[in-house]
This record gives C-alpha cells, sequence and structure tokens, in this order.
C-alpha cells in the first residue's frame, strides 16, 4: 500500500517565520533615511502574527533573526514552497543572499523536503515575485535587481508539473506585493497603475479562470490564504471599503482573521513576505487542485 497521500492547493502544516533582528532599523533607512522604526511595535506586530497563524491550524517554527541580515524576516523571498518541493531562490540584492543558508538547512533537515537549487549564475529570482493559484504558477520580471527571465526558467525547472507563465511587472513593486490568493480561485487584486497593468496581462496569458476581488489600495490586497482561513491587514491599514469587500465578498464561514503591519512596511516588507507557508510533510507529494 503506498505511503503517499493527496492534499489540497494552499493546504499546510507549518509557517516558518525569522525574528525581528536589531538591524532590521537599518532596512527601513534603505527606503528613506529619516525613517524610524519603533522595534518594540514591529515586534509586537510580528508576535501577532505568530499567534494568529496558530489559529490557522498550522505549527508555528521562528528561526532567529541575524544581525548581518536586516532584511531576514521577510522569509518568504528566500524559497519558493510547492507540496514538498523547495526551490532556494537567488535574491537580487547580493546582501541578502546568505540569508537562504538557514533556510536551506532547515528545510532539508528539519521538514525532509525536496530542495532544488538554481544552477544558471546568472539567473534571480525572489519569491515574493512567484504566485502559486492553485493550478499554475506566475512569475514577475521586474526592471529592477530582482527576478529576471532566467530566474523564472529556474521556478519552470523546479516545478515542471505546473505550467510557469513569466508576466512583466511595471517598475520595482514585487508582483505579491500587488496581488495575491484569497481563496481557491480567488485573485485579490489592488488599485495601483502598476497592480492593473500587471493583472491585465496575468488574465490574458492564464490557463485557469479565477473570481476577482479588487480593491481600493495595493496593502488590501496582500493577504495569506491558510487552511481555509483568510489572513488580512486590519481596518485601520487598508480602510472601510477595503476592509468591507473584504468581509462582504469572501466567504470564509467567518474564518477571517486581520493583522497589523505597519511598522514592518517601514522596511518595505508586507504580510505575505513575513510568513513561509510549507507542507513539510514527506506523505504528500501532490497537490489536488482546487480549480475546475
Amino acid at each position: 500500500m503506498s505511503n503517499r497521500y493527496e492534499c489540497n492547493a494552499f493546504e499546510y502544516n507549518f509557517a516558518i517565520l525569522v525574528r525581528i533582528p536589531d538591524s532590521f532599523q537599518n532596512s527601513a533607512r534603505k527606503f528613506d533615511p529619516e525613517a524610524e522604526v519603533d522595534m518594540e511595535k514591529a515586534r509586537k506586530e510580528h508576535k501577532d502574527l505568530v499567534e494568529t497563524l496558530k489559529k490557522c491550524d498550522v505549527r508555528t517554527i521562528e528561526l532567529d533573526g541575524t544581525e548581518e541580515y536586516p532584511e531576514c524576516p521577510f522569509v518568504d523571498d528566500c524559497v519558493v514552497a510547492i507540496g514538498n518541493t523547495a526551490l532556494i531562490t537567488r535574491p537580487g540584492s547580493k546582501t541578502r543572499q546568505g540569508e537562504v543558508s538557514e533556510i536551506r538547512r532547515y528545510l532539508q533537515s528539519q521538514m525532509k523536503m525536496t530542495i532544488v537549487e538554481i544552477r544558471d549564475p546568472d539567473a534571480i529570482v525572489e519569491g515574493g515575485d512567484v504566485l502559486f493559484t492553485g493550478k499554475e504558477i506566475f512569475v514577475g520580471i521586474g526592471t529592477g535587481r530582482r527576478t529576471n527571465e532566467k530566474g523564472a526558467q529556474a521556478v519552470v525547472d523546479a516545478f515542471p508539473e505546473y505550467n510557469v507563465t513569466p508576466i512583466n511587472v511595471p517598475g520595482s513593486r514585487r508582483l505579491k506585493s500587488m496581488l495575491s490568493m484569497a481563496g481557491w480561485d480567488i485573485i485579490a487584486v489592488g488599485s495601483s497603475e502598476e497592480a492593473l497593468l500587471t493583472f491585465k496581462q496575468m488574465k490574458s496569458l492564464a490557463q485557469y479562470k479565477y473570481r476577482i476581488l479588487r480593491l481600493d489600495s495595493d496593502d488590501a490586497a496582500n493577504m495569506l490564504y491558510v487552511n481555509g482561513r483568510l489572513i488580512h491587514r486590519s481596518r485601520d491599514e487598508i480602510g472601510e471599503k477595503s476592509y468591507s469587500a473584504i468581509q462582504d465578498n469572501l466567504d470564509h464561514n467567518g474564518l477571517h482573521h486581520e493583522v497589523t503591519c505597519q511598522e514592518l512596511t517601514k522596511s518595505g516588507g508586507n504580510l505575505i513576505r513575513s510568513v513561509l507557508l510549507v507542507l513539510g510533510n514527506t506523505l504528500y507529494r501532490k497537490i489536488i487542485s482546487t480549480l475546475p
């Protein structure tokens, strides 16, 4: 009898986070020389996110942050994890590339995941540019130092069972900072010009049909769908209109959770970038699509 089981897309049993180091303050100043992160509040936001994830039937794992890498709490940039496969990414900023070592070690030794390394030395890809819809994968290619075409090819090579579509993302934005999955077949889309142009391209290239939730800010469109629960930004952060749209249009049996990310965003972070969701179980090999 086979011991390999199937699972649904967006089912996870682990959420990996990295604690905020003192040097996190420095990453904020990269975006604004005058920026001041309230470290106590930032760590409180991070702690609240951990507690919220626990309500979503996942085991939370907190790794220690490293002072050498101020942006290490943005762990989703370091890995693309689908099923039992983990593609170790190569961030465009060389100052961040050392972050992947600890994550690689943990996924391999503790999660027993299949680790895929990028072989092309010119390939650059960050997890924040890779959107898995449950049936196909979109990779955002930008003009900055983040994901490039060779990085998109690395995603193709790592996940041959899925259709992988590169799309051009205007400016220097990460794909998942403007769009995210809000349900099994629902894509939340922000309101910026970059978000709308990106989604228009995605819609024309998609192999499957999705329901669309249009929101009046990109921050509102940045959310996590975990084990049938939805985690999104607070009413104060995204405004009444977006907050009501999420509550009124997404039926998750009342299983909505809201968190605050005000201090984390000062360093260019967001909700999605702060969590790495993984299945982390060698029994699960194949993901059943949630789309027709």
